[in-house]
């Protein structure tokens, strides 16, 4: 159990030092936009704009026409502080409450618990590769064309979706399935707690 403290110890930590890079990197694109006339193309304002569009190009994709270019970058300071307290909460979820209860229940003779937490672990880390989908999604990162996991990604959580997306179609060009499917799994953990842990 030190062990999987320490491993999440480390975790936050990466993730905390990385969304404040990002979030800086952002703040300065804002402060001095990337413009390769002005600049140059070996320019540093010009290179974070480059090593920041992952994030910023999505956003202003679906702005309309005319808005302020700092207004995507400031929505992708946004996306990267909610992305990091989501993603801290769900690897929390598989590692501590996943791993660490399935151990400890198991040592300590209570198998119907053991069970739960794994299952609940199981559920927590389908929810991070279906919001890695998601993100992939965001930054245009298809099937067709990627690595071994991206495929694999795409094979895990498509069937799910395609569920969804049946019920509800897109609108107007945005995928709604992945929320549906989302708040179902925050229901089905629930469920799995309230019946094999906590009771």
């Amino acid at each position: 159990m030190q062990a999987l403290s320490i491993l999440s110890g480390i975790f936050h930590v990466v993730l905390l030092y990385g969304s404040v890079a990002l979030i800086l990197l952002l703040l300065f694109r804002i402060a001095v936009p990337p413009d390769r006339f002005r600049f140059g193309t070996a320019s540093i304002p010009y290179r974070i704009g480059r090593l920041t569009d992952f994030l910023v190009s999505p956003v202003h994709a679906v702005m309309p026409p005319g808005t302020h270019p700092a207004v995507p970058a400031i929505l992708a300071i946004f996306a990267v502080i909610l992305i990091g307290y989501f993603a801290a909460g769900v690897f929390d979820d598989v590692v501590i409450r996943g791993v660490g209860g399935f151990a400890i229940s198991l040592t300590s003779g209570r198998p119907i618990a053991a069970v739960g937490f794994l299952l609940y672990g199981a559920v927590s880390l389908y929810v991070i590769l279906l919001v890695i989908r998601i993100l992939f999604s965001w930054i245009r990162i298809g099937y067709h064309g990627a690595g071994r996991f991206t495929r694999f990604l795409f094979e895990i959580t498509e069937p799910a979706l395609a569920i969804f997306r049946s019920i509800l179609p897109p609108l107007g060009g945005f995928d709604l399935s992945p929320i549906l499917l989302f708040f179902l799994l925050q229901l089905v953990k629930r469920g799995i707690w309230s019946i094999f842990i906590a009771g």
